[in-house]
This record gives C-alpha cells, sequence and structure tokens, in this order.
C-alpha cells in the first residue's frame, strides 16, 4: 500500500507476522490486544498494544514552533506546555474510547513499555528544556533555534512512533526495485 506522506510504501497488515511481536507478549496479551485494537475507534497498534494518539502532544509542540513568533497566544501556548504521560494523556483526551487504549497500554509487554515510557519521558524533559532556552531569545534568533530543536524534537517522535508500530516498514524506491530484481 502507498504512503503518501513518506513517498515510500508501507508493508500492509497482511504481511505482518509473528516475529513482530515482542518475546515478553504472551498469546493471551495479543488475543486482548488485537481484540482492543479491532474495536477502538482510536488507532492502537495489535503488536505492542500502544496508540500512536499519544504523539499528538508533541506534535502540537511542533505546530507551535513552525508559528513562533507569529502570535503572541501561541507563543503563551508553547511557554505554558506541559507534557502527559500515557495514561494522564488518554484520561484527558475525552475520547470515547479512552479505557480501552489504556487497558491496551497495560497489555503491552513490559520490555516495551519501558522503554517506550523511558523514551517519552526523555522527550518531554528534551522539550521543556529546549522550550526554557527559547523563552529569552526573540526575532531571529528565537526562529533560527525554533527551527533547530523542532528538528531534533521531530527525530525523536519519529523513534517513539517506530517503538508503536514495530512491524510498519518503510521501503523506498531503491528498496522495492532491489526486492524486485532478487525476486527475478
Amino acid at each position: 500500500m502507498m504512503d503518501a506522506d513518506s513517498g515510500g510504501w508501507t508493508v500492509s497488515e497482511p504481511y505482518r507476522n509473528a516475529a513482530a511481536f515482542p518475546p515478553d507478549m504472551t498469546e493471551a496479551m495479543a488475543s486482548r490486544i488485537a481484540d482492543i485494537a479491532a474495536e477502538a475507534i482510536t488507532g492502537i497498534d495489535p503488536h505492542t498494544g500502544l496508540a500512536s494518539d499519544f504523539l499528538n502532544q508533541f506534535n502540537e509542540v511542533l505546530m507551535l514552533l513552525e508559528v513562533t513568533g507569529s502570535d503572541p497566544a501561541l507563543d503563551r501556548d508553547l511557554h505554558h506546555w506541559r507534557p502527559r504521560n500515557y495514561i494522564e494523556h488518554f484520561e484527558a483526551s475525552h475520547l470515547r474510547d479512552a479505557a480501552l487504549v489504556i487497558e491496551a497500554y497495560a497489555l503491552c509487554p513490559a520490555s516495551v513499555r519501558r522503554r517506550f515510557d523511558r523514551l517519552s519521558g526523555d522527550l518531554s524533559a528534551f522539550i521543556l528544556q529546549g522550550l526554557a532556552e527559547l523563552h529569552p531569545l526573540g526575532g531571529e534568533a528565537m526562529h533560527h533555534a525554533s527551527g533547530m530543536l523542532a528538528e531534533r524534537i521531530r527525530r525523536r517522535v519519529e523513534s517513539l512512533s517506530a517503538i508503536i508500530h514495530p512491524a510498519e516498514r518503510r521501503l523506498d524506491n531503491d528498496t522495492i526495485s532491489a526486492l524486485f530484481e532478487r525476486a527475478r
């Protein structure tokens, strides 16, 4: 299936296999997570039990950094931004299926959840530090620094997304061509 955002290909769900599951995931956990993922409106990855909606709070910072200096109200929003952990995020989300998302998180294999929580905590601390360093800046210096901060945040958000969706592999055109060559 084509993924227009990245310009590459995404391996679709039927091509995923059990090898994508973490080693500490039991069949019972996998089965319940799959049931929750099928029932929930919010996208939950059936391999981890994590929902990418959690990343919205970090994407909000990225959007605010892009418009820094254009509106004082948005600058205040950026200055007052505070991260939430996974549970807090979904409890405050007002999503109809927040309880299911939280249940799936509780079923997430401990090895994945520890890594995910550590990296999201590190990202939250990184953002808060970066925002504190931006606060006294103004003009072109702030614009330049906010762009650099946004890029560093974006890379970390992509790392978190890869934990949420471990079975999703992005294939660029060269990789696809090489696969076809091998198949001939």
